[in-house]
């Protein structure tokens, strides 16, 4: 299984799980002209809005995994592919909730005072989130140059922030913005 969450190759010739793959995820259809006037309605919305959530779900999985088997049970390879796919995962989901979601959202409800204030905090985490995906990508990448022990305790100690602070965001996404968005759908 990829980060995508789609099948991949089922079982690996050299006996171990298989190589993670960069990721092309996200892909949106267009519907000529809806009510929302972006591109999507508001189904459409919350089925791409899903889809990120369970792609960065899947991304955390796997910076979860690496956590627990650093060093000795990490895969060069696998770490450059999760390496690879980080930033972009994260920067395709922000991208699709900054110039879809948020303005669907606003346009759908616009009379709730407090989805201003919480959308400002999202935008705010999305960019705290994309800085630091840098940051992990980054070390990731030094670790395999490197294999040095004495970073293996900070690596571990990172990859957690990061996949923890980044599921909070996405249980209150999943618990929150997914039921508005259902919502919006059946009141109009």
């Amino acid at each position: 299984m990829n980060l995508s969450g789609e099948p991949g190759r089922s079982t690996p010739p050299h006996g171990k799980r298989p190589v993670l793959t960069a990721i092309e995820g996200g892909a949106m259809t267009r519907d000529k002209g809806d009510a929302m006037g972006h591109g999507m309605d508001l189904a459409q919305v919350a089925n791409t809005l899903e889809h990120h959530l369970n792609v960065q779900q899947n991304l955390c999985t796997r910076l979860e995994e690496v956590a627990d088997g650093l060093p000795a049970e990490v895969r060069n390879d696998d770490c450059l592919a999760l390496a690879r796919s980080l930033y972009p995962i994260i920067h395709r989901s922000h991208q699709f909730e900054e110039q879809l979601l948020f303005p669907a959202l606003r346009t759908r409800f616009a009379d709730d005072r407090s989805l201003r204030a919480t959308l400002d905090r999202l935008h705010g985490e999305h960019w705290e989130d994309e800085a630091f995906a840098e940051e992990v990508q980054h070390e990731l990448v030094e670790f395999v140059a490197g294999r040095c022990e004495e970073n293996v305790e900070k690596l571990g100690y990172m990859l957690r922030g990061f996949f923890i602070g980044l599921r909070r965001h996405l249980a209150f996404e999943r618990e929150h913005i997914l039921p508005m968005l259902r919502m919006g759908e059946t009141d109009r």
